[in-house]
This record gives structure tokens, sequence and C-alpha cells, in this order.
């Protein structure tokens, strides 16, 4: 679902890509403070830092400014014990990206090519032109673009922003897009939304690791306050047609199950199934996959059609 940009303000505020950190942490300086209800326009960098510029420009350097460098916006009046509601309204992506992979850092060439990467790192640096990624002179691509990296600071520890997990972070989840509304836990006054990573398109499993199209971009967002409800524990998401549970877990039975669990919860707590009958339905209409398989949490989402819910 695209945003059309002239119901956007015309004056937003811009936190420009100048100042970004490598970790989500409560430590972090944002680089500006909004209002709930604000629209405000995010510059998002690069998942390897700021060495793309042009068609021409090769990937050679495993990651010399990651990983995946966050700007950080704090909300005014947050609270621990909130939660962030954040509605992504549009995401404008760069002319230019790529996708790479690096041998030795992405487990999944012995078990899918039977064998490893090759010695060096190998990338395809791609132009974006009219909504079009030109991956080669036969094939073009239409863009779907995501947030890869989203997440609010955490309590106590500072975590690496190649993490996902609780707090968001890398979760690499194709449904964090225009028109969804992503739900992150506050854990410090002004939660502290570190932004980043965003890809003009991803496979599911994100198998070579710059597994999207990799790109700096323009993030469009707009956050509201409420409370966090008692039984989440993970990442909730909705778009107009669904609810959704993220989980970031180390192994992809966790992640699922966790998933699962936050869309159950959902069900119980707002469209008043019993847990029994929840768990059931789901049986029947949950959708769900992985999204994200080389971080070192994987990225689970579980989906329920709302189509089922307003009865």
């Amino acid at each position: 679902m695209k945003t059309d940009a002239s119901n956007l303000p015309c004056q937003m505020r811009r936190v420009t890509r100048d100042r970004v950190y490598t970790q989500h942490s409560r430590l972090n300086e944002p680089s500006l403070t909004v209002q709930p209800g604000e629209v405000f326009l995010v510059e998002t960098e690069l998942c390897s830092g700021p060495w793309l510029s042009s068609i021409h420009d090769t990937y050679t350097t495993p990651n010399p400014q990651g990983p995946n460098p966050t700007v950080v916006v704090a909300v005014a009046g947050a609270e621990p014990g909130d939660l962030l509601c954040v509605q992504i309204l549009d995401i404008a992506v760069d002319s230019v990206g790529y996708t790479g992979s690096i041998r030795g850092s992405n487990p999944l060439p012995r078990e899918i090519l039977g064998r490893e990467w090759g010695p060096e790192p190998t990338a395809r640096t791609v132009a974006i032109q009219d909504d079009l990624i030109l991956w080669n002179e036969h094939i073009k691509i239409p863009i779907k673009p995501m947030v890869g990296t989203l997440g609010t600071a955490p309590a106590q520890e500072s975590l690496l922003n190649s993490k996902g997990g609780m707090h968001g972070g890398n979760m690499d989840v194709n449904e964090v897009t225009t028109g969804s509304t992503i739900y992150l836990p506050v854990s410090v006054p002004g939660a502290l939304l570190h932004v980043g990573d965003v890809h003009a398109i991803q496979g599911d499993g994100e198998i070579n690791q710059g597994g999207g199209i990799e790109c700096r971009s323009e993030v469009t967002l707009r956050i509201e306050l409420t409370k966090k409800p008692a039984s989440m524990i993970w990442v909730r998401a909705e778009d107009q047609d669904t609810i959704m549970g993220i989980a970031c877990d180390r192994s992809l039975e966790e992640s699922f199950n966790a998933a699962a669990r936050e869309v159950l919860c959902w069900m119980v707590e707002a469209y008043h199934f019993t847990p029994e009958d929840a768990y059931l339905l789901m049986g029947q209409v949950m959708e769900a996959r992985c999204t994200q398989f080389v971080n070192p949490t994987r990225s689970y989402i579980c989906k329920m059609p709302k189509k089922y819910l307003k009865a």
C-alpha cells in the first residue's frame, strides 16, 4: 500500500544521515525529538556505510561502516511501559543499490551451493529507475521498499544493529513497509527509535546476506504513543488487512512460536476470542514464514487476516 505523497505535510522536519550509530543503545544521542502525531522524514544510510554513490562503485570491503548504521529519533513524553506506534507513511529509495555476499560470514552457501562462497566479496551494483531495479539487461524487478532495521533502545544492554529482538532492531521483515504500523516497546525515556537498513526489495530468507537490494532512502514516519499490552513480549504490526506477530530469536522454532503467541494474545485481547478458539482459527487461516535466516537471530512473521477477526 503506497501513501499518496500529496497527503503528506509540505513542511516536515528532517533527520539527516550525518549522525548514525551501529548499536541500539540508551546512550545514543538523538538527532531529533518529535512530538506524538508529528509527521517527519528520516534519511537512512546504506547498511554498509556511505561507500555507494554511483552505478560504477563496487563493494569490496566487508561492512566498512556497519553493521546497519541507524539514525536515532526521540519521542517527547515516551516513558518505559509505553508502546511506540510507528506508522510508515512512505519510503523513497535512492537511484542506486547493491546486493552481495561475503565468504565466511554467511552459513548458507555451504548448504545451498554445496561449497564455500568464493574468496572475495561478490556483489552486484544496480540502478533503480522508475520504480524498477535494473538487475541486468534482461531482468527488471518492481521495487517493494521495506525498512530492515527499526527498533527502540533496550533498557540496559546495547545491542549491535545486526541483531533483532524484543526491541525490534534488524528484523528484515518485508511487511515493515509503507502502510504498516509497527508496535515497539518503550524501555527508556524518549524511546530512542533507531531507523536504517532500507531495502528496495528483499527475498524471504535474505539468503545472500546483503540479501535485499540495499540502498539509501528517505522514510516518512508518524509516531503515536499508547500503553504496552500486558501480554506483549515481541514486536507486533498491522496493516489494512492483517495483524502480525514478529519475533527474532535464536532458532526458527523459537521465533515461530513467539510470533504465533503474539498473534494469539492479540486476538484474545482486542478481538475477544478465547485462547482455545484463537488457537483453532489460527490453524486454518494463519500465514507464517521465515523472512531472514542469516543474522545472529532468525526472523519469523505470523499473520492473521482481519476479515476473520471482525465477527
